[in-house]
């Protein structure tokens, strides 16, 4: 396990070296399969519980954790507790994937999280937070819209305000 988690440990080691550990914070994904389809690791409780406790000698800004497969879904292998594994870090903890204003607030009332990104969803509304509040219908960007190189997708989403102005207008 001491080796599974070394290349992790020396580099935050070194860019909390440089900038110091309030500026730095990790971002973990225990059970998302990599680009060419790697399954997790074969023991992610005992490799990642490691990690953690680790991590916590460097005290870090924050653990941003994805739950589950990074943008499909929240399953998570048998035996797997991620839960478990978030509570151990003793710093902030931000909860990420496929979350929704309910799931949120919920999960920061069980105190289970501190934040919530929600990345996927600021990239079709600009005014997330806006949204939220008020209760106002979010707007899904296709999937091949994401890094298109350019502001057509990306970031071109029209505002909640700009929306219902130009839907009025017709």
């Amino acid at each position: 396990i001491e080796n599974r988690v070394r290349l992790t440990l020396e580099v935050t080691e070194a860019v909390v070296s440089i900038w110091g550990n309030d500026r730095v914070g990790i971002r973990l994904s225990p059970v998302t399969p990599d680009a060419g389809n790697t399954p997790p690791d074969s023991n992610v409780m005992a490799t990642y519980g490691y990690l953690i406790q680790q991590l916590n000698q460097l005290n870090l800004a924050y653990l941003h954790f994805v739950e589950g497969a990074t943008a499909t879904s929240r399953t998570v292998p048998e035996g797997v507790d991620l839960d478990a594994l978030s509570a151990q870090f003793e710093g902030p903890f931000i909860g990420n994937n496929n979350y929704d204003l309910a799931m949120a607030i919920e999960r920061r009332a069980q105190g289970r999280i501190d934040a919530v990104a929600f990345g996927r969803l600021f990239i079709s509304n600009p005014d997330l937070v806006e949204r939220l509040r008020r209760g106002i219908e979010l707007t899904i960007a296709p999937r091949e819209s994401y890094y298109g190189g350019g502001a057509k997708g990306y970031t071109d989403w029209p505002t909640a305000d700009a929306s219902i102005a130009s839907s009025s207008a017709k």
